[in-house]
């Protein structure tokens, strides 16, 4: 493990999971391809096993100091809880139970699919052409 792959390790340690709030460990961090300065990087939360890809980029060192930056590349989940383990959050006395508020149906979630070989085969396609502007990458969403 290199100097660079150490320092994106770290990062994410200092970030949580966006679906269960989770603190990632440094285990959990993937590395999918690396075209120089650029990664790209899979998260995989242990608790709820939401995975997470994001693109980190490390500019030239200017004056020996290093700002990395990540941009997220998945989905935000879908801002459902997570199900509840049979009996966790039942109270022992019903009579101090709250009656609970109207019933609100979760927003529709695109279906979502494992990671295969040809998704790693289109991102190393993309990062082969890419040049590290995202500016102009996002432009042309928009």
């Amino acid at each position: 493990m290199d100097g660079q792959e150490r320092i994106i390790r770290k990062l994410f340690t200092e970030k949580q999971c966006h679906r269960c709030g989770r603190p990632y460990e440094a285990e959990q961090v993937l590395v999918l391809a690396r075209r120089s300065e650029v990664w790209m990087v899979m998260i995989s939360c242990q608790d709820c096993e939401q995975k997470d890809t994001y693109v980190v980029k490390f500019p030239p060192q200017m004056q020996g100091r290093r700002r990395v930056t990540s941009y997220r590349l998945s989905r935000p989940p879908a801002s459902t809880p997570l199900p509840m383990e049979p009996g966790e959050g039942q109270q022992k006395h019903p009579e101090s139970l709250e009656m609970p508020g109207p019933l609100v149906p979760p927003p529709p979630v695109a279906p979502s699919h494992a990671v295969d070989a040809d998704d790693v085969l289109d991102m190393h396609l993309f990062l082969k052409d890419f040049n590290g502007d995202f500016q102009r990458l996002f432009a042309e969403v928009e």
